[in-house]
């Protein structure tokens, strides 16, 4: 892995960590923890395009509430849903 890449790796952990809202620092903070190092660099790009969004929309996307923007519908944010449900719905 590249220093570039690892540098990018430890900005979106940070980002993932401090998302502002307890449940997305816990769902996003911890699904990045245990993923992020064997993301791809496609799935880097989805991760962080979705890091961009606030947390209220994407706390309820990820809930199943209210369904994504087609443009975030990609296997990073079905892993996220997925580990949410299994991981931190028990």
């Amino acid at each position: 892995m590249t220093d570039q890449h690892q540098t990018r790796r430890q900005r979106l952990l940070y980002q993932s960590k401090r998302r502002g809202s307890k449940e997305a620092d816990m769902v996003i903070g911890q699904f990045a923890i245990e993923n992020l190092q064997v993301m791809t660099s496609l799935e880097l790009d989805q991760f962080e395009a979705l890091l961009q969004e606030n947390d209220p929309d994407l706390m309820a996307w990820v809930s199943g509430i209210v369904t994504p923007p087609e443009k975030h519908m990609n296997s990073v944010f079905n892993r996220i849903c997925h580990f949410k449900n299994i991981k931190l719905n028990h």
